[in-house]
C-alpha cells in the first residue's frame, strides 16, 4: 500500500454508542435502532432509524482520511445529472475526539443491491437494464469545459494528460521490493509493458471529458426486490471526468448474465482498439486497489494481465 495514513479503527463504532450521539445531535431526534447493514475495503455502513423525519438513514464510515469528503462530493455531483435516485448527501463529519473517523450521513435507498435479483423474464430484465444504462449515458453525456481530470481539478487538455500521470504514479509505487514480492513476474511483466505503452494503446481515444461514476456495477444498484425496478445508484469512489469508457468494465461485474455491458455497447461505436482499452482499465484499477488497500489475487491479475497482453499483442503489433 502507499499510503502512509493509519486507518480508522471503525471497531470502536460497534457498540453503537458514536453513531447514536452523532446523529442525534445532528438531527435532533431519538434513534431508534442502529444496524451495520455492509462493509468493504473503504467503508462501513450503518443503518439508522430516527423517533423523527427523516425516519431511516445511512451512516458511512470511512477507513481512511480524505475519502468521505471525496465521496459526499462526488454523490452531489452525480445527483445532479442523474435520472434515477442518488442519495442525498445530508452532512459530512471529520475525526474528532468524539468520533472515531471521517463519514456522513446521506438519505437511506430502499432496495437490494441488483446483484441479488433473479429476474422473472428476459422484459423484466431489460427494463431494469434499460434504466441502468439511461443513466449512465446522461452522465456521459455530461461533459467539463476544462478538461479531464477530478470533479474539481486540475484539469488536463487530454485524456492521456490526466490518466498518464496517475498510471506512471501507480507503476512508479510498484517498484517496491515489498510489492514485487507479492506479484508475480509476468504480473509484473504486463504492468510494465502496458505502461510503457500508454500513448500507443490510447492513441485514438478523443471523447470529451466525461461524468463517469467510477465503480457502475450491480453491487451499487439498488432495486425494488418484487417489481425489480432501479430505485438508486450509490457508492462511486473515483467520480470525476474522464473518458467514459473507464465505467464499462464494471457493467459486467457482480453479475455478468444481466447484460448492462451488452445494453451499453448498443449506443456506441466500438473501434478495434476497443476492448484493449477496456482490459487496461479492469486491468489497472485492480492495481489501484491494491495499493490502495493491500488486496491481491494472482490469479484474477494474471487473468487479467493475460488478457490485457494479448489485446496489446493484437492492436500494437
Amino acid at each position: 500500500m502507499t499510503s502512509s495514513t493509519t486507518p480508522y479503527d471503525l471497531d470502536l463504532l460497534e457498540n453503537g454508542d458514536h453513531l447514536t450521539r452523532l446523529v442525534a445531535e445532528q438531527f435532533g431526534a431519538r434513534v431508534i435502532a442502529c444496524e451495520k447493514v455492509g462493509e468493504g475495503f473503504y467503508a462501513r455502513v450503518y443503518r439508522i432509524d430516527l423517533h423523527s423525519d427523516p425516519d431511516r438513514l445511512i451512516v458511512k464510515c470511512h477507513r481512511h482520511p480524505d475519502r468521505a469528503v471525496a465521496e459526499a462530493s462526488q454523490l452531489r455531483k452525480l445527483r445532479q445529472h442523474a435520472v434515477v435516485r442518488v442519495p442525498e448527501v445530508y452532512s459530512v463529519h471529520l475525526r474528532s475526539d468524539d468520533f472515531p473517523c471521517d463519514a456522513f450521513t446521506m438519505e437511506f435507498i430502499p432496495g437490494v443491491n441488483a446483484s441479488k435479483l433473479e429476474f422473472p423474464d428476459d422484459r423484466t430484465r431489460l427494463r431494469f437494464v434499460d434504466a441502468v444504462i439511461e443513466n449512465l449515458l446522461a452522465w456521459h453525456a455530461v461533459t467539463h469545459p476544462e478538461g479531464f481530470g477530478p470533479l474539481d481539478g486540475p484539469f488536463h487538455p487530454t485524456w492521456i494528460a490526466s490518466l498518464g500521470p496517475r498510471i506512471a504514479a501507480h507503476h512508479d509505487a510498484l517498484d517496491d521490493a515489498r510489492h514485487r514480492s507479492i506479484y508475480s513476474p509476468y504480473v509484473l511483466s504486463v504492468v510494465d509493458r502496458s505502461c510503457e505503452a500508454l500513448d500507443a494503446i490510447f492513441a485514438n481515444t478523443g471523447q470529451p471529458p466525461s461524468l463517469v461514476h467510477s465503480d457502475y456495477n450491480a453491487w451499487n444498484m439498488m432495486a425494488d426486490p418484487e417489481t425489480f425496478t432501479l430505485t438508486g445508484i450509490i457508492d462511486p469512489i473515483d467520480a470525476g471526468w474522464s473518458d467514459p469508457e473507464i465505467d464499462l468494465f464494471h457493467l459486467p461485474n457482480a453479475r455478468p448474465d444481466i447484460g448492462l455491458l451488452d445494453r451499453y455497447l448498443q449506443e456506441i461505436k466500438l473501434d478495434a482498439a476497443f476492448w484493449m482499452r477496456f482490459r487496461f482499465y479492469r486491468f489497472w484499477d485492480d492495481i489501484k486497489h491494491y495499493l490502495r488497500m493491500g488486496w491481491y489475487d494472482e490469479k484474477r491479475f494474471s487473468n487479467y494481465a493475460r488478457e490485457l497482453a494479448e489485446s496489446m499483442d493484437k492492436c500494437l503489433s
